[in-house]
């Protein structure tokens, strides 16, 4: 988020007759009303703007998790969790002689760099037994820009690769960090993607700038739960082409980036250090079940001009996998005997992956017992600082900051949206909750100020790929008193 001195600067420019003493006394005392457990300076700065009827944005600031690597740097170490391996590739050096290399790219909390092997080094992954999602320390190496004028650490005959165990830096795991299809809006790198292979695979042929011949995999995918195919090019990954990845597959890739194609749509790529995982296959959907669940956030009952009624529940089972329970017609009578934590069993019908209907009263039951290895709210919670990059869902204690605000969007196929959003912080950091179409009603009646309880909230990401909470059909938005709250669950 902006420093504070960047945010008092832009109110300044709004509101010239305040002085900038005047402002940060005005800044301390909102901070010493509220809280400072639930404020920044710079979310305290938030509510003074709107107490002023300035709206202030939201931007991202750039932060280096990966310390003191910096070009022209030697003896470098660091420690990261590999993300991608290339295979060894061979070149001719000037003096004739034959050299090798290969890739690795590997991450911290928030970021991704390339480091390169040279010559014997290059068998350091086998003869350190490193494999990917592994933590590793990369030991002396020398630093150079690559074409972008981005670091890259090269290790070469004084350099060494380590396995290592102790995880003290809590960098992530892959699968903390990997997404569905549907999350992606914007050119990205250094990605890991969940999704769904919807038609056969297709491998074909091509000629690179040298000369030489090439070959691409082409994928398309959707979101596990549908939705519009994504085209994936997958260029010259021998170990790929050679796989056998059928169609209905639920995969995990690893190491893509995304770019805008020429009509505008964003398009998937991946190359030599791209993995492939097949996690399970796709089964078909619209056959019955039954279950137990714990009941974690209850949405809004929606009404259509028929008549139809539905209201949409996030639920998670003793696997700790969530779905969205749809409740339709007469099974939404149930809903004034539903609270948070309950325990339900009823018979649905799957209509996605994630999705579960059920539309008959008799079918829904609330059972009395409660069972601890369902996984409860608490579990849920998270700082916004700490936000982890999934389509999990989320719960939050925050304040807000800003009045919301409402436009109208025109999407590619004509039709009008609405959204709206309301700037929340915490004592880490502030975001946005954005709400789109008949959703955005959750955001009514928020003033600055307000505090907050979002439950069921996911995370996504924005224009320029700012991060945001994202409104689902089953969140639920609490506003808090000052007497009602509860302690604080650290995660």
């Amino acid at each position: 988020m902006s420093g504070i001195d960047g945010l008092i600067k832009d109110i300044i420019r709004q509101k010239p007759d305040i002085d900038e003493k005047k402002l940060r006394d005005l800044i301390k005392e909102k901070k010493k009303k509220v809280g400072s457990g639930y404020l920044t300076d710079s979310g305290a700065a938030y509510l003074v703007a709107s107490d002023l009827n300035i709206y202030l944005e939201v931007v991202t600031s750039s932060e280096i998790l990966i310390k003191d690597v910096y070009v022209g740097a030697n003896e470098v170490s660091v420690i990261g969790r590999i993300f991608t391996v290339t295979p060894t590739k061979t070149f001719s050096k000037k003096d004739g002689t034959e050299g090798k290399y290969r890739r690795l790219t590997i991450f911290d909390k928030e970021t991704f760099i390339v480091i390169t092997l040279w010559d014997d080094q290059t068998n350091l992954v086998e003869d350190r037994h490193l494999t990917q999602d592994q933590l590793v320390k990369v030991k002396k190496g020398y630093v150079k820009a690559d074409l972008d004028g981005q670091p890259i650490i090269h290790l070469g005959k004084n350099g060494d690769l380590e396995n290592i165990d102790n995880n003290k830096n809590k960098i992530p795991i892959i699968d903390k960090i990997t997404r569905e299809i549907s999350s992606i809006s914007t050119p990205e790198t250094n990605l890991a993607l969940t999704g769904v292979i919807k038609s056969p695979p297709k491998r074909s042929e091509f000629t690179k700038k040298d000369g030489t011949p090439g070959r691409v995999l082409h994928l398309y995918l959707t979101n596990v739960t549908g939705g519009k195919s994504v085209r994936v090019a997958i260029w010259n990954n021998r170990s790929l082409l050679d796989k056998d990845i059928p169609q209905n597959a639920v995969v995990k890739l690893i190491g893509l980036k995304t770019r805008f194609s020429k009509d505008g749509s964003i398009e998937i790529h991946g190359d030599d250090g791209t993995s492939l995982d097949i996690l399970s296959m796709q089964k078909a959907f619209g056959e019955s079940g039954s279950g137990r669940f714990r009941v974690l956030s209850i949405g809004q009952i929606r009404i259509k001009e028929d008549g139809e009624s539905s209201v949409s529940l996030l639920v998670v089972n003793e696997s700790n996998n969530f779905y969205t329970l749809i409740l339709k017609d007469e099974a939404t009578e149930a809903i004034t005997d539903i609270k948070a934590e309950i325990l339900i069993d009823c018979e649905f019908k799957e209509l996605s992956a994630l999705s579960l209907l059920c539309n008959e009263k008799s079918k829904f039951k609330i059972l009395n017992e409660d069972d601890e290895s369902f996984s409860k709210l608490e579990s849920l919670m998270y700082k916004i600082n700490d936000i982890p990059e999934s389509q999990s869902p989320l719960l939050l204690e925050v304040i807000a900051l800003s009045r919301d605000t409402s436009q109208e969007i025109l999407t590619k196929s004509g039709e009008t949206v609405r959204k709206r959003e309301v700037i929340v912080g915490d004592e880490t950091k502030e975001i946005k909750i954005v709400a789109w179409r008949d959703l955005s009603d959750i955001l009514d009646s928020i003033t600055p100020g307000q505090r907050l309880k979002l439950i069921g909230v996911v995370s996504s990401k924005g224009l320029g790929g700012i991060p945001e909470l994202l409104v689902k059909s089953y969140t639920q938005i609490e506003k808090m008193s000052q007497s009602s709250q509860k302690p604080r669950v650290e995660t």
